[in-house]
């Protein structure tokens, strides 16, 4: 019972854990926006992966997932390049894929031509070369489509439940399930006797093997066959396999792959030892196995249930995460000196062993541990809580001062130097006992710590700057001070003190006390944002969550992508250690660890890079033309590619637009978009550039049209309305002098005509002078006349009244009575004569025009006699004048003249002679 409860109590500290295994990455569907199941990959040429992701084809370049449907939106179960040619197969349909001018896959059908009662309810699950044909294999039989002829033909399976076909040395082979193997032979598949004992199994996969083939059974081990023998190569009941299901197999460096269904991935050696489990455990997204890979780097793709991986096995890399979050984030690491293989590793939750894929939690060691360094058999554990010892996994606090950061050797023996929390602590080591000694002058935070060749001591504490103190009397002094702003970072490296800024390293000049740029370092180092050094040999750096490691030894650097440390490295801590030549770089869930001395490290291609899509205003184009551009709210967008799925190495793209860019651009991402660009000529260089190695270049040339109003057809528009419009201002021009002299002409002739009028109208002018002279002449000729006549008249009256006096006398009536009547008669005849009036009244009105007629108009009421009174008063006759004319007394006329004055409605004032006289 005892017993019992302490391996309860150990139980929460001790577990299993996943190994440390060749790095690998996923894909999940939210990466490439497809399906879940993925069930065959191939490659092509050029490196780009194709997945058959249930109803999508994915095309993955490495820096872009692509989406491909087949045109009834069909399950697609298998994929394979073939000499360039994209092949698939899927229910009742198999055919083939080609790129467009644009880079987008076109499908052709090849199964078409088929009879659907040849081809009814029946799949293409896998496609391969096989002599001069393609053959596409469904559960029910072979399809072998002849590229010349462009003819198929079927071979039937027997009558078995067939599983996949193999093709080796162009002989092809069946797999069934309970029904052994079956060889193709002039079109018939016969049964193989060497089968026999695997005639109740169900036959998974096969693979070549050392001149003969491995045979995966689903639950009943893995059998070699060569020379027409079967032999066990293992046992269902291994340690290696027991309890998995065996779905699919490969081989690749001498590397046996069992894909499984239940556990993921399983490698083994030729040995048959099991080395490397991957599963969800240790972080593979799900643990079927539905297809494997070889690309053409030598890594291995899986098609996974649920999502993708690739397994790095060319690389370098080598992973330990823990998924179940005990050991939480990773600071130190270190490696048993009694026991290689044993890993200490320090993270925020304490001290943990790790050896044989099992971690152990060490007792006493709860907390954030900061550093572990190994001191002949003893580790010393910079701890949150103190410096510990740890010797045979017992955990023994050495001293209380906190946050023991860094701790390094000094070249005195057993003397060492630890950063903490509140400055530097000096170790000493005499007879396995340690002696400590606080140095009080400093008193802050210090993260780095560096000696140079007069043991002067430069320390770095964050957000003040770097310090160089030197030793005086067993006391320091401060000598040197560099700003945070000026300088970032310190190392060691052969006794030589460098420090970082943000562009540039310098290193320690100790003759001249000051500081000088490392040309070199500074070349292969930078950008950097932290650096640390390892064993005068190491230098790694981190930017962002880029990595390069600079083995000084051989001058080379491995400059690891983003992509792989994933954006998990440590922040603002150390975040790398180097044990022997592996380095180890820390993450949030385990570590990542580099072989520095692997001859398998990927270089940089010096290929340029690809464009992979071109769009022009949004729509698809022709990649390989020369494009003119409307000026008009032009957009031109480049994605690009090296074509590297697998690659580990940092990379971007580095561009310049001639005719635009005076330098050159680092971009992190692959699309390039300009907008809005001037009219002209462009030419786009790019590069790929992995740290400061560069590509060959990528160019490409594209024109963006002048404005419309700009282009040569308006050019050719604005020289003929410019030869339009300079014949119509001369046109006009002529036409403007034509007039112009024609208007001179006419206002010559017109002044000439004018002058002559008014000569003319001077001589009318004289001449109705002269008329008017006349008939003012005339006209008073005629008032003379009138008056004259007038005076005559009333002269005339007056004779008549003193005739008719002497008449009326009477001894002439009574004694001359025939003489009486005479003269009676004489008088009557002369007196009041209507052709005088008439007379009188037509020069009347030759002198005064109208009148009498304006006259009546105005005074309807007037009578005759009325008239003729006006008419004597307008000639300015008196009423004694007047009297005998009309034929009445002095007094009459008066009388008259008073009746008129009313008629004429005249006030008392007014002149009743003037009032004529004015009146026309």
């Amino acid at each position: 019972m005892k017993q019992l409860i302490f391996i309860l109590f150990l139980l929460p500290f001790c577990f299993y854990a996943q190994q440390t295994t060749p790095y690998f990455k996923n894909y999940s569907k939210s990466d490439y926006q497809g399906e879940n199941a993925n069930w065959d990959i191939t490659q092509n040429a050029d490196g780009i992966i194709y997945t058959a992701n249930n109803y999508k084809l994915l095309e993955y370049n490495g820096n872009e997932w692509k989406k491909y449907a087949l045109p009834k939106n069909l399950v697609i179960r298998s994929a394979e390049v073939i000499h360039d040619t994209l092949y698939t197969g899927a229910y009742q349909e198999f055919g083939y894929w080609l790129h467009d001018d644009t880079n987008k896959l076109i499908y052709t059908s090849i199964s078409k031509q088929l009879e659907v009662v040849f081809f009814e309810n029946d799949a293409i699950w896998k496609i391969y070369s096989y002599k001069n044909y393609i053959a596409f294999q469904s559960f029910k039989g072979l399809y072998l489509f002849n590229k010349t002829s462009k003819e198929v033909k079927k071979i039937s399976f027997p009558q078995v439940s067939a599983i996949f076909t193999y093709n080796f040395d162009e002989t092809i082979y069946l797999a069934s399930k309970n029904g052994g193997v079956f060889k193709l032979d002039k079109e018939v598949f016969k049964f193989e006797d060497w089968s026999l004992p695997l005639k109740n199994f169900t036959i998974q996969s096969m693979v070549a093997y050392k001149g003969g083939f491995l045979l995966g059974t689903q639950l009943n081990g893995i059998y070699f066959y060569k020379n027409n023998t079967l032999t066990k190569w293992i046992d269902k009941n291994a340690p290696s396999i027991n309890g998995v299901e065996v779905n699919n197999l490969s081989i690749i460096d001498h590397k046996i792959c069992i894909g499984t269904i239940n556990n993921g991935l399983l490698i083994l050696n030729e040995s048959k030892e099991l080395l490397y489990t991957i599963n969800t455990n240790n972080g593979l997204l799900n643990n079927t196995i539905l297809s494997q890979y070889k690309d053409i780097s030598g890594n291995l793709w899986l098609g996974l249930d649920n999502g993708i991986a690739c397994i790095y096995l060319s690389s370098p890399l080598y992973a330990f995460n823990d998924k179940s979050g005990r050991l939480g984030t990773l600071y130190a690491v270190e490696i048993s000196n009694e026991e290689p293989n044993t890993e200490y590793l320090g993270s925020n939750h304490g001290v943990f062993k790790k050896q044989n894929g099992k971690l152990t939690f060490l007792e006493n060691s709860n907390g954030q541990v900061w550093n572990l360094s190994r001191v002949d058999n003893q580790i010393i554990c910079g701890h949150n809580n103190g410096t510990f010892i740890i010797e045979k996994d017992n955990v023994n606090l050495l001293n209380r001062i906190s946050g023991g950061m860094r701790f390094i050797e000094t070249p005195q023996p057993n003397e060492f130097i630890q950063a903490t929390y509140s400055g530097l602590t000096k170790f000493t080591k005499a007879n396995n006992e340690w002696n400590l000694n606080h140095f009080n002058e400093i008193n802050f935070r210090v993260n780095e710590v560096a000696l140079d060749k007069q043991n002067n001591y430069w320390i770095h504490s964050p957000h003040n700057g770097v310090y160089q103190f030197k030793m005086d009397e067993k006391r320091l002094l401060q000598s040197n001070f560099f700003p945070e702003e000026d300088i970032q970072h310190i190392f060691e490296l052969n006794n030589e003190v460098f420090l970082t800024s943000k562009k540039h390293v310098f290193k320690y000049d100790i003759v001249n006390d000051t500081v000088i740029k490392d040309e070199i370092l500074t070349e292969k180092l930078m950008p950097l944002e932290d650096v640390m050094a390892f064993q005068n040999k190491f230098i790694v750096t981190k930017y962002g969550a880029n990595v390069n490691i600079l083995d000084i030894s051989k001058g080379e650097s491995l400059k690891l992508s983003s992509k792989i440390t994933e954006n998990k490295l440590v922040q603002d801590f150390d975040f790398a250690k180097a044990v022997g030549d592996s380095i180890y770089l820390f993450l949030d869930d385990g570590y990542l660890m580099v072989d520095m001395s692997a001859t398998n490290i990927e270089e940089q291609k010096n290929e340029a890079p690809v464009i992979s899509n071109l769009l022009i205003n949004g729509e698809p184009q022709t990649i390989n033309a020369l494009h003119e551009i409307p000026f008009q709210k032009n957009s031109i967008q480049f994605y690009l590619t090296n074509q590297s799925p697998a690659s580990y190495l940092q990379h971007q793209f580095n561009y310049k637009l001639k005719g635009y860019d005076k330098d050159w651009h680092l971009i992190e991402t692959n699309q390039l978009t300009f907008e809005n660009l001037p009219k002209g000529d462009y030419q786009l260089l790019v590069k790929n550039r992995s740290g400061n190695q560069e590509s060959e270049t990528l160019s490409y040339n594209f024109v963006i049209l002048p404005p419309w109003y700009f282009s040569t057809k308006a050019i050719i528009g604005y020289i003929l309305l410019a030869i339009l419009a300079f014949y119509l201002v001369h046109l006009y021009n002529k036409k403007r002098y034509i007039s112009k002299q024609k208007r001179f002409e006419k206002e010559v002739s017109f002044r000439n005509e004018l002058k002559l009028q008014q000569e003319k109208l001077e001589n009318n002018k004289r001449l109705a002078e002269l008329e008017k002279k006349q008939l003012k002449e005339q006209l008073d000729s005629k008032r003379r006349e009138l008056a004259t006549y007038a005076a005559s008249m009333a002269k005339k009256e007056e004779i008549l009244i003193q005739l008719e006096k002497e008449i009326n006398k009477e001894e002439i009536k009574k004694e001359h009575s025939k003489l009486y009547d005479r003269l009676n008669k004489f008088k009557e005849k002369q007196s009041h004569s209507k052709d005088d009036w008439k007379l009188f009244e037509q020069n009347f009105n030759e002198v005064h025009d109208d009148f009498f007629k304006n006259l009546q108009k105005a005074y309807p009421q007037l009578t005759p006699k009325d008239l003729k009174l006006c008419a004597y008063l307008k000639m300015n006759l008196s009423s004694k004048e007047i009297a005998p004319l009309i034929g009445i007394t002095y007094r009459s006329v008066e009388l008259h003249r008073y009746r008129l004055r009313k008629k004429l409605d005249l006030d008392k004032k007014e002149n009743l002679v003037k009032f004529l006289l004015s009146f026309d």
